[in-house]
């Protein structure tokens, strides 16, 4: 989307949009911070956490080349499948192929395709995982503001909306990724 924008454009439009994503989480904090309804506290969390995520979705339309160093992507020892299932992370890759949340991100995907893109793939689910970690740090900025205000209550629901919604596809990544690796040697 902004891949093909200057540099200076691309720096321009992400303050303009990160402007109005502050924006908006200020006044969706404002509205948290006068509420005492647990049904308005997990509405307004949830929609500013994806207010928030929108951080890192526009970083990587603008800067889609941008990783982490190497070693961020490389498997760890204690990343195994018995791990990633003991964190459920099969549970939510099930609950997501089966939600319309599938369509947010169809380049993380396989299904149909052929031999070809495993390395695309690869790189793929590098850059998700590295959108859904600045994500994660942005929501974290959120989460400290909340515990210094002591907001506990907005807190512990934002952050497991961050969790949710950063941590796991964070997770999914990296098990597919895995998994890719492991069953095709040559693309490493």
């Amino acid at each position: 989307m902004l891949q093909n924008f200057s540099l200076i454009s691309k720096i321009f439009v992400l303050i303009a949009i990160y402007i109005v994503v502050g924006v908006i989480a200020f006044l969706l904090c404002n509205v948290l911070f006068s509420s005492d309804n647990i049904w308005t506290t997990l509405a307004l969390n949830f929609l500013l956490c994806w207010d928030l995520m929108l951080v890192g979705f526009f970083f990587f339309q603008a800067f889609k080349y941008i990783r982490f160093p190497y070693s961020f992507y490389e498997k760890r020892r204690i990343e195994t499948d018995l791990w990633f299932n003991l964190l459920g992370v099969q549970i939510f890759r099930l609950v997501l192929i089966n939600s319309f949340f599938k369509r947010l991100n169809t380049r993380v995907y396989l299904k149909g395709r052929g031999k070809a893109y495993h390395k695309v793939f690869i790189e793929e689910t590098k850059r998700s995982e590295t959108s859904h970690m600045v994500s994660f740090f942005t929501t974290f900025i959120a989460q400290l503001i909340f515990l210094y205000l002591e907001c506990f209550d907005d807190f512990i629901v934002l952050t497991i909306f961050s969790v949710v919604f950063n941590i796991y596809p964070m997770l999914l990544q990296r098990k597919n990724r895995f998994s890719m690796l492991k069953k095709n040697k040559y693309l490493n």
